[in-house]
């Protein structure tokens, strides 16, 4: 029985009836290798030192996952449309209770920066809780438009430095906004922080 997966180098000649697939579409490269799996076949993963460039896969399996991507994609697209549009609901809730009192303008600079699709902020991240990543958003907000904090980064004050002289006003600003959360754990360990 041949390996389902064999790595290979990009010099390495191409076997017959294969092509390449490179890095970074998805939803090919997931059916792609599924059915080449299926199929009983050996897929072939490209490496140029230890980087994934690609995979090879039988042309008539690259086909047919073509085709399927081409039919599905309006369906497909307006699923992540939906997932998106729910995520950011979710934000726009959580904001509202952690900040009932945050200014509208904020608000939605807030929603459409921090939860910007392929921007990966903290808003976008799988990793953490989504009250979490409201709490981040807007503290990542107040720092960058509501502070000194960038004009000291670009007079070269270090970072840990800029943000604990921001600190207050950031904290002050919080509190305005309508949270209850008592923020010491984050004031104190911003080494962690992902912002």
């Amino acid at each position: 029985m041949a390996p389902r997966e064999l790595v290979v180098s990009p010099n390495t000649p191409m076997p017959p009836g294969y092509t390449f697939l490179k890095k970074g579409i998805k939803y090919k490269t997931l059916h792609c290798r599924r059915l080449t799996h299926e199929a009983g076949k050996t897929v072939y993963r490209v490496e140029e030192n230890k980087k994934v460039l690609g995979i090879r896969v039988p042309k008539s399996i690259f086909f047919r996952v073509q085709s399927l991507a081409n039919e599905t994609l309006p369906a497909r697209r307006l699923a992540t449309e939906q997932r998106d549009a729910a995520l950011v609901r979710s934000a726009a809730a959580e904001l509202d209770h952690q900040f009932p009192d945050i200014p509208k303008v904020d608000r939605e600079n807030v929603l459409n920066h921090g939860f910007k699709k392929y921007s990966g902020r903290v808003g976008r991240t799988g990793q953490i809780p989504m009250p979490r990543k409201v709490l981040y958003a807007v503290i990542a907000h107040i720092r960058h438009r509501h502070t000194e904090y960038d004009h000291m980064l670009r007079d070269g004050i270090p970072r840990d430095e800029a943000r604990k002289a921001v600190q207050k006003r950031l904290q002050s600003i919080l509190h305005q906004w309508g949270t209850t959360q008592d923020l010491a754990w984050y004031f104190n360990d911003t080494q962690d922080s992902p912002l």
